[in-house]
Parts: C-alpha cells; structure tokens; sequence
C-alpha cells in the first residue's frame, strides 16, 4: 500500500503524517482527539494544551484497556459456549435398566 502524505491538527499543533490509512479516516481520528482535548480544556482552564492532551490520551488509554478487557470477557465467554457446544450429547438415563433390548424366547419353542 502507498503511504499517503497529510497534515492534521491535533490540539491546536500541525502535524505532517505519512500513512497508509485513508486521509478521511485519519482526519475522524484527529477530530476525536481534538473533541476529548477541548472537553479536558474546558474542564481545566488554567492548564496548558500539552498537559490537557495528556490529561486527554490517559481518559483515552483507561477507554481502551476497558474495551479490551470486555473483549477479553465476551470472546471468553464465546469459547467457553462453543465447548459446551462441541460435547458430545448426554444420554438420558434408561427407563428400566435391568431389562433387556432383545424379548426372552418363551421356553419349548
């Protein structure tokens, strides 16, 4: 894939990118960042934009340690399903187990 060559913003910084993802996307990306950046300025007023940006990608990071580890549950909670899945069948239990498949011959024929 061909890198593409971009600049975007990113808390009031340029940044000159090369990436194979698509420019739009990128720039999806940047103004979700630019969103939590300004919410954490907004929050803290006094702080500097580096600080707020930081503030920013910890809420970021916390998200998605979270999402991984509801990933990590759901995805164990599939495998625990496709084994119970996978075992064979339990029998039900026999009626009357002492009684045999095959009828007695009826003794003298």
């Amino acid at each position: 894939m061909d890198k593409k060559k971009m600049i975007l913003s990113l808390g009031g910084q340029e940044f000159r990118l090369s990436s194979v993802s698509d420019e739009a996307y990128m720039g999806e990306l940047a103004a979700s960042v630019n969103a939590r950046i300004g919410r954490v300025r907004a929050q803290y007023p006094n702080e500097s934009a580096s600080r707020c940006a930081l503030i920013a990608m910890l809420g970021m990071a916390d998200e998605l340690n979270s999402l991984r580890a509801e990933y990590a549950d759901v995805d164990r909670k599939i495998s625990e399903l496709r084994e119970l899945r996978a075992e064979p069948k339990v029998q039900a239990p026999v009626k009357r187990p002492f009684e045999r498949a095959v009828p007695k011959k009826p003794v003298g024929v």
